[in-house]
């Protein structure tokens, strides 16, 4: 019976006359087979493993960064919640809440003196009326300009920080001579439900900065803090003497964080350069810690790493090449020999056929000629 089908291959067929005519092609073009089964795997595989690797080593030096940045967090906040809670226990005693409505001076700097004993990162102590004027200053009270650079913190209304859990001023300049700054830890010393004045512990920045001074940062990174309104309160590296420096235009102050913090990337500098921070917030005083580092310092290892993998890689694929291209020149040869074996055998094949139809011939017409 005819089958139409049967005058053409199958599918399958084909493909496996298809794939023997390539795998052949390729078998007699070794550099062609070299590039498609050694170096383009090869090259392939090394590619996915860099980006594996890579993506992997930024979440760990994140995680690591975001540990430096909690950890400057806790130091700062265990250090003004100490103040705060000494603040809070004198603004509860029935004796300092009396002096200071009274304006007894004496009384007032007696408790101070006692308080400064027990803060010794507090480097002047204020107590203010609720218009912001000065009752007591302990270590400048002679100065009435530094007494006037903390600005009136509570007016007559105390609404506000009866709902606030802490408070603490922006940075400020402490000294127009040196140029230092501070910032100040406030508590709000309240009569029943009338606010009587202000407690203020102040803090220079110099202080803080020491706080954070054992935090190390490797290779190349930092860490710096900004106050809620933007302004530089700890900075690794030496600022202009003069106003307190506004970084709120940074990328990592600029985004939101938690208390846990959120790990971001950035460019920054001339050229711009890829960096990578950890920046959170210090609760309750909302500030912005920030752990920051070059992403081409943080990856150095993983690229010199990868440097020595790819010159082990290129010495094997040397090696591996120099074996396959001594096989494929003992192939070449072995080729040659083949073919001039094949056309002497089809040319021994030739003679051959000839003699034979030679004798066919003749036998034909010997027989022809035969009586």
């Amino acid at each position: 019976m005819f089958r139409p089908q049967s005058l053409f291959p199958s599918t399958s067929q084909a493909g496996w006359e298809l794939l023997q005519q390539w795998t052949l092609t390729l078998y007699q073009r070794p550099l062609l087979f070299l590039v498609l089964f050694l170096v383009l795997p090869l090259a392939l595989v090394c590619g996915w493993l860099y980006v594996f690797n890579e993506h992997q080593w930024r979440a760990q030096e994140g995680k690591a960064l975001l540990v430096s940045a909690q950890l400057a967090s806790r130091t700062i906040e265990e250090e003004l919640l100490h103040v705060r809670q000494f603040e809070e226990v004198l603004a509860t005693q029935p004796m300092f809440l009396h002096a200071v409505k009274e304006r007894d001076q004496a009384s007032v700097r007696d408790s101070l003196q006692l308080l400064s004993a027990l803060t010794p990162q507090v480097s002047r102590l204020l107590v203010t009326d609720p218009t912001g004027r000065v009752v007591v200053d302990l270590l400048a009270s002679h100065n009435s300009t530094r007494a006037a650079a903390i600005p009136p913190v509570i007016e007559s209304d105390p609404t506000p920080f009866l709902s606030s859990s802490a408070t603490i001023s922006p940075v400020y300049l402490y000294d127009e001579a040196s140029g230092e700054k501070a910032v100040a830890v406030s508590t709000l010393l309240l009569d029943g439900a009338r606010g009587v004045g202000m407690l203020h512990a102040q803090v220079r920045l110099g202080e803080i900065a020491r706080w954070m001074e054992k935090i190390r940062i490797e290779p190349a990174g930092f860490l710096y803090v900004a106050d809620t309104q933007g302004f530089l309160v700890s900075y690794p590296f030496q600022l202009l003497p003069g106003r307190p420096k506004n970084v709120s235009g940074w990328a990592p102050v600029r985004v939101s964080a938690t208390e846990e913090g959120r790990v971001v990337r950035f460019y920054q500098g001339h050229p711009r350069l890829p960096w990578t921070a950890a920046v959170v917030t210090l609760k309750p005083f909302g500030w912005r810690i920030v752990a920051q580092q070059p992403d081409a310092a943080m990856l150095r290892p993983l690229y010199q790493l990868g440097s020595s993998l790819v010159g082990l890689i290129v010495i094997l694929t040397l090696l591996i090449s120099g074996a396959v291209l001594r096989w494929a020149h003992l192939h070449r040869v072995t080729l040659q020999l083949v073919a001039q074996q094949t056309r002497l055998l089809k040319s021994v094949e030739q003679q051959r056929l000839r003699a034979q139809l030679q004798r066919v011939k003749r036998s034909e017409t010997e027989s022809g000629h035969a009586p």
